[in-house]
């Protein structure tokens, strides 16, 4: 073969290689040098049959990329329970945007102290939850019957990379006691028992937490609350820890015990404050109130759990101790406890999940030829905040309630509170009652 003919061979394949799109060009140009004999028949066989076949692969690359650029997103939408839920197609990332509204009116009969009937919006949060690149979590929850700070409730970051251990930090819910794990939607009365005055309640910090079938533990290091303005003084910490342990988790057939422990040093402030409404939120009186509690330094409150579940039947109790130390006076032991049962008219079982019990599902919802799930439940609460010098109150409860769920975001309650001769305090021989009713929709 001839250095000319090499050349041009060259030029050809460097075409080629260049991926030049022209074919229709390339094509005259090897006629040409075929009709001149610089290329023979079986040469210019094989370059035609190159070219037809860059064509065929430049025809295919394009069709690739015309069903690329047309294809959908790979964003998943659905609705989860009334919510809104996006997720990609690989599972990475994940978003869900829902909510509570609570809404409820009480009636009240005053045996001495004004409560005043009334309604209000107890709660009505927006949240946004979901996971980041697998392993990351976050939860942003505000309830807009707060203001400002006040109004934020779960905010922080969690992270999952570890197997069956969950790593958090921001604002949430210390680890203790059973009522309080439980959401707000969830618990069984409208407002939680008398002992919920020790309830621990969310602060800043950071907690490690593992769970599995049949048992939970949580450890956690908290600052202050997020509305708590500590500014030029030292703020209060504690830590907090719940374990709990359920030698039957099935799921109509449920044993559960729990302890918990919070100890807290008040920081600067140098006191604390124990308080509670008769079961209810809407008069806004303290049927037991220790006031402020000066000298205090810190405290240390324990408490047990007890739940178990057998069908339609569920019964809870739990008692909680709570012991003051203070640098002026004497030292405060206090306590308080609770037993309440429930059962569903309908056949449905109230669901546990991990250590806190989660939404009930009724077996037939209104809609579809169903009547929801119906329940009854009986409590009887007690707290005692009398000692050493500071009269709290001593005080008991006895409140019968009824809840309708005519779907799984549904549900309206009916509650009867009777407080049963308070003790000491500011209302001691009172035995006020209140009647009060809510309306749910949590999605």
């Amino acid at each position: 073969m001839s250095v000319r003919k090499k050349a041009l061979l060259g030029v050809i394949c460097a075409l080629f290689t260049g991926q030049v799109r022209a074919d229709s060009e390339i094509e005259i140009l090897i006629n040409m040098l075929h009709d001149n004999g610089t290329v023979d028949d079986a040469q210019y066989g094989r370059l035609m049959d190159e070219i037809k076949a860059g064509s065929d692969k430049t025809a295919e690359s394009k069709m690739q990329a015309q069903e690329k650029t047309a294809k959908p997103s790979n964003v998943n939408i659905t609705v989860d329970k009334g919510g809104l839920k996006l997720e990609t197609d690989n599972g990475e990332f994940e978003a869900k945007i829902g909510g509570r509204v609570q809404v409820d009116s009480a009636w009240y009969d005053e045996d001495g102290t004004e409560m005043g009937n009334g309604s209000e919006i107890r709660r009505a949060r927006l949240y946004l939850q979901g996971k980041m690149f697998n392993d990351w979590g976050y939860k942003l929850q505000y309830d807009f019957t707060g203001s400002g700070r006040g109004g934020i409730k779960d905010a922080f970051l969690s992270y999952n990379g570890f197997d069956n251990i969950e790593l958090k930090a921001g604002n949430f819910k210390d680890p203790f006691m059973l009522q309080e794990q439980t959401s707000s939607k969830y618990v069984t009365f409208t407002e939680r028992a008398l002992v919920d005055a020790f309830a621990a309640g969310r602060h800043i910090g950071a907690m490690a937490s593992t769970r599995h079938q049949n048992w939970t533990a949580a450890f956690g290091f908290f600052g202050e609350s997020v509305n708590t303005a500590s500014k030029g003084s030292d703020e209060g910490w504690g830590i907090a820890g719940r374990a709990t342990y359920a030698p039957i988790n099935q799921k109509i057939r449920v044993i559960h015990l729990g302890f918990a422990g919070d100890y807290r040093n008040v920081g600067d402030t140098e006191s604390v404050r124990f308080k509670q409404q008769p079961e209810t939120h809407i008069s806004g009186v303290n049927i037991v109130d220790t006031g402020i509690i000066a000298g205090a330094e810190n405290y240390l409150k324990l408490g047990a759990e007890l739940a178990v579940v057998e069908g339609p039947f569920s019964a809870q109790a739990e008692y909680v101790w709570t012991a003051v130390e203070r640098n002026v006076g004497s030292d405060l032991d206090f306590e308080g406890w609770y037993i309440e049962a429930a059962y569903f008219l309908t056949g449905e079982s109230r669901q546990y999940k991990k250590g806190k019990f989660a939404a009930t599902s009724p077996i037939n919802i209104v809609g579809r030829n169903g009547m929801g799930a119906w329940q009854l439940a009986v409590r009887y609460s007690m707290i005692d905040l009398n000692d050493g010098g500071i009269n709290g109150g001593d005080a008991e409860s006895f409140t019968v309630g009824l809840n309708w769920f005519p779907t799984s975001t549904l549900r309206l309650s009916g509650n009867y509170v009777n407080i049963l001769d308070v003790d000491g305090g500011a209302h001691h021989g009172e035995e006020p009652s209140v009647f009060q009713v809510r309306g749910q929709w949590a999605f």
